[in-house]
């Protein structure tokens, strides 16, 4: 797998720390009906008790604290997809500053205590297939090609036991490599997933406490290019139209991620592939 540090500014422009994205945005609002449906459930529990709560709340706190909290709750619809996704995106980095790895800037600190250093991290598929849960063995697993007519809005396993089907995700080094190594994730199974196949380079950022990037504090979802371009993870924390522009406009970025698959790809014109995809 090849590491490229990440400017501090590129870094930052990359991954959201501050509004989410329409993406993130839609992720909470739900991607099935299942899942919508619940969301307004919410909305409303939250809406009516938040309302009902602060009428009473506003003899305790004064009028116009209890407005503020009273509208917060009314407009839950609206406002609870963005709250949770800026505390996601939170999350990732746990408050910390990102840091430019070429320029400590003379600081003293440890360098773990610094802020995040990034890197984009390119590797192949090598394993790709369904499970029913993460901790299922290799011998329960499915292949993709069993799922052909598989739709998130028809999963079966969702629809007996409230836990949809996951893919099952393992990327390594290029094949060549001695003592490849290898990374392995899960995500909720989608249809944009069945065409992944082995060997398709991946694309993802990988975040780190230290420069030599030997510590792993955090990693975003992928991008395969080759199948779509197709996004990989249960929560989009690229910003998605940003890391493309980064792929086409830098001829070395591309090209890394190019022998990082099974072979040279037929595409001539970057920006054609990725508006035709």
């Amino acid at each position: 797998m090849a590491l490229l540090p990440i400017p501090r500014e590129s870094l930052s422009q990359i991954i959201t720390t501050n509004l989410p994205t329409p993406a993130q945005y839609a992720t909470y609002w739900g991607r099935t009906s299942r899942e919508q449906y619940a969301f307004l459930f919410e909305s409303f529990g939250v809406s009516f008790l938040g309302v009902f709560v602060c009428y009473f709340l506003s003899f305790a706190v004064g009028q116009f604290v209890a407005t503020i909290l009273g509208m917060v709750a009314a407009f839950w619809v609206l406002l609870g997809p963005e709250l949770k996704a800026y505390q996601r995106n939170w999350e990732l980095t746990g408050g910390r500053d990102l840091v430019d790895p070429w320029n400590d800037d003379g600081d003293v600190e440890p360098e773990d205590k610094r802020g995040l250093y990034g890197a984009f991290y390119f590797g192949r598929i090598s394993h790709v297939r369904v499970v029913e849960n993460p901790n299922s063995s290799t011998e329960e697993e499915y292949f993709l090609d069993e799922f052909d007519d598989y739709s998130m809005e028809t999963d079966e396993m969702e629809r007996i036991n409230g836990l949809p089907y996951k893919l099952r995700l393992r990327v390594t080094d290029q094949s060549g490599a001695e003592n490849p190594r290898e990374l392995q994730v899960h995500a909720r199974m989608s249809e944009e997933y069945l065409g992944l196949e082995e060997g398709m380079p991946v694309c993802a950022v990988l975040l780190s406490t230290s420069q030599k990037f030997d510590t792993l504090a955090g990693l975003t979802d992928f991008c395969v290019p080759d199948a779509g371009p197709c996004w990989v993870g249960d929560y989009p924390y690229l910003d998605r139209p940003v890391i493309e522009k980064f792929l086409v406009k830098d001829t070395e970025l591309w090209e890394t991620l190019r022998e990082e698959g099974r072979g040279l790809w037929d595409v001539d014109n970057l920006d054609d592939y990725f508006q035709d995809n």
